[in-house]
Protein backbone atom coordinates (compact mmCIF):
# COMPACT_ATOMS: atom_id res chain seq x y z
CA UNK A 1 0.00 0.00 0.00
CA UNK A 2 1.67 3.34 -1.11
CA UNK A 3 2.10 5.94 1.76
CA UNK A 4 -1.35 8.60 1.23
CA UNK A 5 -0.72 12.33 0.95
CA UNK A 6 -2.84 13.93 3.07
CA UNK A 7 -2.66 18.07 2.59
CA UNK A 8 -3.51 20.60 4.74
CA UNK A 9 -4.88 23.75 2.64
CA UNK A 10 -7.65 26.83 3.23
CA UNK A 11 -7.24 30.77 3.00
CA UNK A 12 -3.62 32.59 4.87
CA UNK A 13 -4.25 32.92 8.72
CA UNK A 14 -6.56 29.91 9.43
CA UNK A 15 -3.97 27.55 11.16
CA UNK A 16 -3.02 25.14 8.78
CA UNK A 17 0.95 25.62 10.23
CA UNK A 18 -0.27 24.97 13.58
CA UNK A 19 -2.28 22.18 13.14
CA UNK A 20 0.70 20.60 11.08
CA UNK A 21 2.75 21.40 13.90
CA UNK A 22 0.33 19.54 16.17
CA UNK A 23 -0.12 16.66 14.50
CA UNK A 24 3.95 16.44 13.51
CA UNK A 25 4.59 16.67 17.27
CA UNK A 26 7.13 19.94 15.95
CA UNK A 27 7.47 22.77 14.72
CA UNK A 28 8.68 21.88 11.25
CA UNK A 29 6.43 25.01 9.72
CA UNK A 30 7.07 28.79 11.10
CA UNK A 31 3.82 29.96 12.79
CA UNK A 32 3.16 33.64 12.47
CA UNK A 33 0.03 35.91 12.66
CA UNK A 34 1.16 37.02 9.53
CA UNK A 35 -0.71 35.68 6.50
CA UNK A 36 1.53 34.07 3.99
CA UNK A 37 4.21 33.10 6.34
CA UNK A 38 4.11 29.60 4.28
CA UNK A 39 5.43 30.19 1.08
CA UNK A 40 6.87 26.57 -0.01
CA UNK A 41 4.50 23.50 -0.01
CA UNK A 42 6.12 21.23 3.68
CA UNK A 43 5.58 17.81 3.78
CA UNK A 44 6.72 15.56 6.09
CA UNK A 45 6.17 11.50 7.11
CA UNK A 46 4.06 10.96 10.39
CA UNK A 47 2.98 8.32 12.35
CA UNK A 48 -0.17 7.34 13.69
CA UNK A 49 -0.85 3.72 15.60
CA UNK A 50 2.18 2.24 13.67
CA UNK A 51 0.46 3.36 10.48
CA UNK A 52 2.32 6.25 8.29
CA UNK A 53 1.32 9.09 6.34
CA UNK A 54 2.87 12.14 4.60
CA UNK A 55 1.48 15.06 5.66
CA UNK A 56 1.88 18.55 3.08
CA UNK A 57 1.30 22.23 4.52
CA UNK A 58 1.05 24.19 2.11
CA UNK A 59 0.83 27.90 1.56
CA UNK A 60 -1.96 29.98 2.44
CA UNK A 61 -4.75 29.91 -0.81
CA UNK A 62 -6.28 33.86 -2.07
CA UNK A 63 -8.26 34.21 -4.85
CA UNK A 64 -6.49 36.56 -6.13
CA UNK A 65 -3.07 38.54 -6.38
CA UNK A 66 -1.14 40.82 -7.87
CA UNK A 67 1.95 39.92 -6.27
CA UNK A 68 4.72 37.88 -8.41
CA UNK A 69 5.41 35.69 -5.15
CA UNK A 70 2.27 35.23 -3.90
CA UNK A 71 0.87 34.36 -7.36
CA UNK A 72 3.15 31.23 -7.03
CA UNK A 73 2.56 30.42 -3.57
CA UNK A 74 -0.91 29.83 -4.82
CA UNK A 75 0.28 27.38 -7.64
CA UNK A 76 2.38 25.57 -5.32
CA UNK A 77 -0.69 25.27 -3.22
CA UNK A 78 -2.75 23.75 -6.32
CA UNK A 79 0.26 21.54 -7.07
CA UNK A 80 -0.18 19.99 -3.62
CA UNK A 81 -3.55 19.64 -3.88
CA UNK A 82 -3.36 17.71 -7.36
CA UNK A 83 -1.02 15.52 -5.86
CA UNK A 84 -2.73 14.83 -2.69
CA UNK A 85 -4.59 11.60 -2.11
CA UNK A 86 -6.89 13.60 0.87
CA UNK A 87 -7.43 17.27 1.59
CA UNK A 88 -8.12 18.80 4.61
CA UNK A 89 -9.84 21.98 4.24
CA UNK A 90 -9.49 24.20 7.23
CA UNK A 91 -11.76 27.33 8.64
CA UNK A 92 -11.45 29.91 11.04
CA UNK A 93 -14.31 29.35 13.25
CA UNK A 94 -14.05 32.91 15.22
CA UNK A 95 -14.36 34.81 11.52
CA UNK A 96 -16.84 32.15 10.15
CA UNK A 97 -17.71 31.40 6.49
CA UNK A 98 -16.16 34.36 3.99
CA UNK A 99 -16.52 34.92 0.44
CA UNK A 100 -12.42 33.51 0.30
CA UNK A 101 -13.73 30.03 1.84
CA UNK A 102 -16.07 29.21 -0.80
CA UNK A 103 -14.10 30.46 -3.39
CA UNK A 104 -11.42 28.71 -2.47
CA UNK A 105 -13.26 25.13 -1.89
CA UNK A 106 -15.10 25.82 -5.32
CA UNK A 107 -11.49 25.41 -6.58
CA UNK A 108 -10.45 22.71 -4.45
CA UNK A 109 -13.45 20.68 -5.58
CA UNK A 110 -11.95 20.91 -8.99
CA UNK A 111 -9.43 18.83 -8.30
CA UNK A 112 -11.71 15.80 -7.36
CA UNK A 113 -10.41 15.04 -4.49
CA UNK A 114 -12.47 14.19 -0.93
CA UNK A 115 -12.21 16.47 1.28
CA UNK A 116 -12.83 16.72 5.32
CA UNK A 117 -13.98 19.97 6.81
CA UNK A 118 -11.47 20.65 9.90
CA UNK A 119 -12.67 23.89 11.70
CA UNK A 120 -10.31 25.60 13.92
CA UNK A 121 -10.04 27.90 17.01
CA UNK A 122 -13.02 26.50 18.42
CA UNK A 123 -11.59 26.96 21.56
CA UNK A 124 -15.29 27.96 23.85
CA UNK A 125 -18.73 27.33 23.88
CA UNK A 126 -19.25 30.79 22.29
CA UNK A 127 -17.51 29.64 19.39
CA UNK A 128 -19.22 26.33 18.89
CA UNK A 129 -22.54 27.92 18.68
CA UNK A 130 -21.00 29.67 15.37
CA UNK A 131 -20.19 26.74 13.69
CA UNK A 132 -23.40 25.65 12.11
CA UNK A 133 -23.08 28.38 9.41
CA UNK A 134 -20.37 26.04 8.00
CA UNK A 135 -23.01 22.96 7.01
CA UNK A 136 -23.94 25.50 4.23
CA UNK A 137 -19.83 24.47 2.22
CA UNK A 138 -21.63 20.81 1.65
CA UNK A 139 -18.83 19.00 3.33
CA UNK A 140 -20.91 17.78 6.20
CA UNK A 141 -20.69 18.71 9.86
CA UNK A 142 -17.10 19.06 9.57
CA UNK A 143 -14.53 18.35 12.53
CA UNK A 144 -14.47 20.82 15.01
CA UNK A 145 -10.49 21.48 16.91
CA UNK A 146 -8.22 23.52 18.28
CA UNK A 147 -4.60 22.91 16.80
CA UNK A 148 -3.30 25.48 19.25
CA UNK A 149 -4.36 23.75 22.45
CA UNK A 150 -4.87 20.25 20.54
CA UNK A 151 -8.76 20.06 21.00
CA UNK A 152 -10.61 17.27 18.79
CA UNK A 153 -6.76 16.11 17.51
CA UNK A 154 -7.56 12.20 18.17
CA UNK A 155 -11.36 12.78 16.33
CA UNK A 156 -9.79 14.04 13.42
CA UNK A 157 -7.02 11.50 13.30
CA UNK A 158 -9.43 8.60 14.26
CA UNK A 159 -11.72 9.73 11.26
CA UNK A 160 -8.69 9.90 8.55
CA UNK A 161 -6.51 6.62 10.09
CA UNK A 162 -8.47 4.22 7.63
CA UNK A 163 -6.50 6.27 4.72
CA UNK A 164 -3.20 5.21 6.26
CA UNK A 165 -0.56 2.60 4.88
CA UNK A 166 0.86 -0.16 7.45
CA UNK A 167 4.37 1.59 8.74
CA UNK A 168 7.20 1.02 5.81
CA UNK A 169 10.45 -0.33 7.05
CA UNK A 170 13.16 2.74 7.95
CA UNK A 171 14.00 4.80 5.83
CA UNK A 172 18.13 4.09 4.71
CA UNK A 173 18.39 6.84 1.88
CA UNK A 174 20.40 9.24 2.71
CA UNK A 175 19.71 12.94 3.07
CA UNK A 176 21.47 15.99 1.84
CA UNK A 177 21.03 19.88 2.78
CA UNK A 178 21.69 22.63 0.13
CA UNK A 179 22.76 25.56 2.21
CA UNK A 180 24.13 28.80 1.61
CA UNK A 181 23.28 32.42 1.39
CA UNK A 182 20.15 34.03 0.00
CA UNK A 183 20.08 34.23 -3.75
CA UNK A 184 22.36 32.12 -4.40
CA UNK A 185 20.79 29.65 -6.71
CA UNK A 186 20.14 26.85 -4.37
CA UNK A 187 16.62 26.41 -4.76
CA UNK A 188 17.42 25.97 -8.61
CA UNK A 189 19.94 23.65 -7.89
CA UNK A 190 17.58 21.62 -5.38
CA UNK A 191 15.03 21.98 -8.38
CA UNK A 192 17.85 20.46 -10.85
CA UNK A 193 18.49 17.73 -8.71
CA UNK A 194 14.97 16.37 -8.25
CA UNK A 195 14.06 17.01 -11.95
CA UNK A 196 10.69 19.10 -11.17
CA UNK A 197 10.36 23.13 -9.52
CA UNK A 198 9.10 21.85 -6.57
CA UNK A 199 10.50 25.38 -4.77
CA UNK A 200 9.94 28.00 -5.63
CA UNK A 201 12.83 30.46 -7.87
CA UNK A 202 13.07 34.23 -7.77
CA UNK A 203 15.29 36.84 -8.01
CA UNK A 204 13.99 38.38 -4.62
CA UNK A 205 16.55 36.93 -2.02
CA UNK A 206 15.00 35.00 0.74
CA UNK A 207 11.79 33.51 -1.20
CA UNK A 208 12.86 30.22 0.74
CA UNK A 209 11.72 30.29 4.31
CA UNK A 210 11.15 26.76 4.99
CA UNK A 211 13.27 23.85 4.40
CA UNK A 212 11.90 21.98 1.68
CA UNK A 213 12.75 17.71 0.93
CA UNK A 214 12.54 15.30 -2.09
CA UNK A 215 13.68 12.18 -2.42
CA UNK A 216 15.43 11.66 -5.69
CA UNK A 217 17.35 8.74 -7.62
CA UNK A 218 21.21 8.52 -8.61
CA UNK A 219 23.30 5.76 -9.75
CA UNK A 220 20.55 3.49 -8.29
CA UNK A 221 20.69 4.54 -4.71
CA UNK A 222 17.93 6.43 -2.72
CA UNK A 223 19.14 9.81 -1.69
CA UNK A 224 17.25 12.67 -0.18
CA UNK A 225 17.93 16.00 -0.61
CA UNK A 226 16.96 19.43 1.29
CA UNK A 227 16.47 23.18 -0.04
CA UNK A 228 16.95 25.56 3.13
CA UNK A 229 16.36 29.14 3.59
CA UNK A 230 19.48 31.22 3.25
CA UNK A 231 21.57 32.75 6.07
CA UNK A 232 21.69 36.16 6.07
CA UNK A 233 24.26 38.08 8.61
CA UNK A 234 22.25 38.27 11.81
CA UNK A 235 21.90 42.47 11.82
CA UNK A 236 19.77 41.54 8.92
CA UNK A 237 17.42 39.46 10.75
CA UNK A 238 15.12 41.13 11.67
CA UNK A 239 11.51 39.67 11.56
CA UNK A 240 10.35 36.75 13.47
CA UNK A 241 9.84 34.66 10.22
CA UNK A 242 13.76 35.21 9.40
CA UNK A 243 14.56 34.49 12.48
CA UNK A 244 13.03 31.14 12.34
CA UNK A 245 14.17 30.04 8.85
CA UNK A 246 17.52 30.34 10.28
CA UNK A 247 16.64 27.65 12.94
CA UNK A 248 15.39 25.61 9.73
CA UNK A 249 17.97 25.67 8.14
CA UNK A 250 20.05 25.03 10.78
CA UNK A 251 17.63 22.05 11.87
CA UNK A 252 18.64 20.78 8.36
CA UNK A 253 21.99 20.97 8.44
CA UNK A 254 22.10 18.68 11.99
CA UNK A 255 19.66 16.19 10.43
CA UNK A 256 21.58 15.77 6.93
CA UNK A 257 25.29 13.49 6.54
CA UNK A 258 26.69 15.80 4.16
CA UNK A 259 25.77 19.54 2.58
CA UNK A 260 26.26 21.09 -0.01
CA UNK A 261 27.62 24.95 0.61
CA UNK A 262 26.29 26.77 -2.18
CA UNK A 263 28.53 30.10 -3.07
CA UNK A 264 27.92 33.00 -5.60
CA UNK A 265 31.16 32.62 -8.09
CA UNK A 266 30.41 36.49 -8.93
CA UNK A 267 31.19 37.57 -5.15
CA UNK A 268 33.58 34.66 -4.06
CA UNK A 269 33.98 33.82 -0.35
CA UNK A 270 32.08 35.77 1.78
CA UNK A 271 32.40 36.44 5.76
CA UNK A 272 28.57 34.78 5.82
CA UNK A 273 30.11 32.35 3.67
CA UNK A 274 32.65 31.05 6.00
CA UNK A 275 30.58 31.52 8.62
CA UNK A 276 27.68 29.05 7.28
CA UNK A 277 31.05 26.67 6.25
CA UNK A 278 31.72 26.98 10.17
CA UNK A 279 28.28 26.16 11.05
CA UNK A 280 28.54 22.86 8.32
CA UNK A 281 31.53 21.43 9.70
CA UNK A 282 30.46 22.40 13.88
CA UNK A 283 27.64 19.70 13.04
CA UNK A 284 29.88 16.95 11.92
CA UNK A 285 28.46 17.14 8.43
CA UNK A 286 30.40 15.94 5.06
CA UNK A 287 30.73 18.96 2.66
CA UNK A 288 31.10 19.50 -1.31
CA UNK A 289 31.39 23.46 -1.86
CA UNK A 290 29.29 24.62 -5.18
CA UNK A 291 30.60 27.77 -7.07
CA UNK A 292 27.40 28.48 -8.56
CA UNK A 293 26.47 31.15 -11.52
CA UNK A 294 29.59 30.13 -13.28
CA UNK A 295 27.93 31.41 -16.58
CA UNK A 296 28.30 35.14 -15.04
CA UNK A 297 32.53 34.52 -14.47
CA UNK A 298 34.88 35.51 -17.35
CA UNK A 299 37.09 32.28 -17.91
CA UNK A 300 40.25 32.76 -15.99
CA UNK A 301 38.43 34.87 -12.75
CA UNK A 302 38.00 32.63 -10.19
CA UNK A 303 41.02 32.81 -8.11
CA UNK A 304 40.71 28.74 -6.52
CA UNK A 305 43.51 29.37 -4.02
CA UNK A 306 41.83 32.28 -2.55
CA UNK A 307 39.10 30.11 -1.76
CA UNK A 308 40.69 27.32 -0.27
CA UNK A 309 42.61 29.86 1.91
CA UNK A 310 39.25 31.73 3.18
CA UNK A 311 38.04 28.31 4.09
CA UNK A 312 41.04 26.23 5.25
CA UNK A 313 39.41 25.66 8.75
CA UNK A 314 37.32 22.96 6.68
CA UNK A 315 40.61 21.66 5.62
CA UNK A 316 40.18 19.62 1.66
CA UNK A 317 36.75 20.41 0.87
CA UNK A 318 35.59 19.46 -2.90
CA UNK A 319 35.22 22.28 -4.80
CA UNK A 320 33.13 22.19 -8.03
CA UNK A 321 31.72 24.76 -10.26
CA UNK A 322 28.20 24.76 -11.59
CA UNK A 323 25.67 26.76 -13.51
CA UNK A 324 22.21 25.64 -12.24
CA UNK A 325 20.79 28.38 -14.41
CA UNK A 326 22.73 26.45 -17.51
CA UNK A 327 22.61 23.23 -15.95
CA UNK A 328 26.18 23.11 -16.16
CA UNK A 329 28.21 20.67 -13.73
CA UNK A 330 25.55 18.89 -12.11
CA UNK A 331 26.96 15.60 -12.91
CA UNK A 332 30.33 16.61 -11.86
CA UNK A 333 28.54 18.08 -7.80
CA UNK A 334 26.37 14.76 -7.98
CA UNK A 335 29.18 12.69 -8.40
CA UNK A 336 31.51 13.94 -6.04
CA UNK A 337 28.92 14.51 -3.42
CA UNK A 338 28.38 10.56 -3.72
CA UNK A 339 32.56 10.19 -3.31
CA UNK A 340 32.45 12.31 0.00
CA UNK A 341 29.07 10.33 1.21
CA UNK A 342 31.45 6.76 0.96
CA UNK A 343 34.51 9.02 2.51
CA UNK A 344 31.73 9.77 5.58
CA UNK A 345 30.57 5.94 6.02
CA UNK A 346 33.80 4.80 6.05
CA UNK A 347 35.54 1.91 8.63
CA UNK A 348 39.06 1.48 9.23
CA UNK A 349 40.96 -1.24 10.57
CA UNK A 350 42.20 -0.84 13.81
CA UNK A 351 45.74 -2.39 13.26
CA UNK A 352 45.88 0.36 10.64
CA UNK A 353 45.39 3.08 12.56
CA UNK A 354 47.44 1.76 15.58
CA UNK A 355 50.64 1.20 12.90
CA UNK A 356 49.71 5.08 11.62
CA UNK A 357 49.43 6.60 14.80
CA UNK A 358 53.01 5.55 15.71
CA UNK A 359 54.28 6.73 12.47
CA UNK A 360 52.83 9.65 12.79
CA UNK A 361 53.89 10.37 16.37
CA UNK A 362 57.57 8.96 15.89
CA UNK A 363 57.88 11.62 13.00
CA UNK A 364 56.82 14.63 15.23
CA UNK A 365 57.19 13.36 19.07
CA UNK A 366 54.60 16.02 21.27
CA UNK A 367 57.10 17.73 24.02
CA UNK A 368 57.26 16.28 27.43
CA UNK A 369 56.41 18.11 30.53
CA UNK A 370 59.64 17.19 32.97
CA UNK A 371 60.01 13.63 33.98
CA UNK A 372 55.96 13.16 32.47
CA UNK A 373 56.71 11.90 29.15
CA UNK A 374 53.20 11.61 26.20
CA UNK A 375 53.59 8.39 24.39
CA UNK A 376 50.36 6.47 22.81
CA UNK A 377 48.75 3.20 24.42
CA UNK A 378 46.00 2.48 21.64
CA UNK A 379 43.86 3.55 19.07
CA UNK A 380 40.95 2.62 17.52
CA UNK A 381 37.63 3.79 15.97
CA UNK A 382 34.88 4.17 17.33
CA UNK A 383 32.31 5.91 15.82
CA UNK A 384 31.23 6.59 11.88
CA UNK A 385 28.93 8.53 9.75
CA UNK A 386 31.66 10.56 10.44
CA UNK A 387 34.44 8.70 11.27
CA UNK A 388 35.45 8.90 15.02
CA UNK A 389 39.04 7.73 16.42
CA UNK A 390 40.16 7.23 20.02
CA UNK A 391 43.42 7.59 20.67
CA UNK A 392 44.82 6.97 24.63
CA UNK A 393 47.85 8.69 25.55
CA UNK A 394 50.22 8.31 29.44
CA UNK A 395 49.67 12.00 30.36
CA UNK A 396 47.00 13.03 27.68
CA UNK A 397 46.39 16.24 29.65
CA UNK A 398 49.56 17.83 28.63
CA UNK A 399 48.77 17.40 24.85
CA UNK A 400 48.67 20.88 23.30
CA UNK A 401 45.39 21.51 20.52
CA UNK A 402 47.92 22.23 18.08
CA UNK A 403 49.42 19.14 18.30
CA UNK A 404 45.79 17.14 17.99
CA UNK A 405 45.54 19.27 14.85
CA UNK A 406 48.35 18.12 13.41
CA UNK A 407 47.13 14.56 14.51
CA UNK A 408 44.67 14.70 12.55
CA UNK A 409 45.68 16.68 9.15
CA UNK A 410 47.49 13.63 8.79
CA UNK A 411 45.13 10.94 9.63
CA UNK A 412 42.70 12.83 7.06
CA UNK A 413 45.55 12.70 4.64
CA UNK A 414 46.07 9.12 5.57
CA UNK A 415 42.84 8.37 5.26
CA UNK A 416 41.44 10.40 2.44
CA UNK A 417 39.34 11.96 4.10
CA UNK A 418 38.48 14.91 2.02
CA UNK A 419 35.48 16.88 2.53
CA UNK A 420 34.45 14.57 5.96
CA UNK A 421 35.16 16.05 9.48
CA UNK A 422 37.22 13.97 11.39
CA UNK A 423 36.37 13.55 15.17
CA UNK A 424 39.00 12.67 17.14
CA UNK A 425 39.17 11.84 20.97
CA UNK A 426 42.02 12.30 23.00
CA UNK A 427 42.13 10.33 26.25
CA UNK A 428 43.94 9.18 29.20
CA UNK A 429 44.92 5.63 28.88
Amino acid sequence: MNTPIITICGRPNVGKSTLFNRLTGRRKSIVSEIPGTTRDSIQTNCLWNNKSFILVDSGGIETYSEDQITKKVIDKSYESINEADHILFVVDATSGITNEDTEILRLIRKADKNITLVINKVDNLSREENINDFFSLGLGEGINISAYHGNGIFDLMHSLEHLFSILEPDDESIKFSIIGRPNVGKSTLFNIIIGQAKSIVSEIPGTTRDSVDSKFKYENNDYTVVDTAGIRRKGKIGKEIEYFSVLRTIKAISESHISLLVIDSTENVTSQDQHIAGLIRESGNGCVLVMNKLDLIKKGKIKENEIIEKLKFFPGVPLVYTSAKLKLGMDAMLKELISVNKRYRQNFNDDDIWRNILNIISSNMPPSKGKRKIYPTSAKQIGSNPPKIQIKFHNADLIHFSYKRYIENELRSIFDLRGVPLQLEISEK
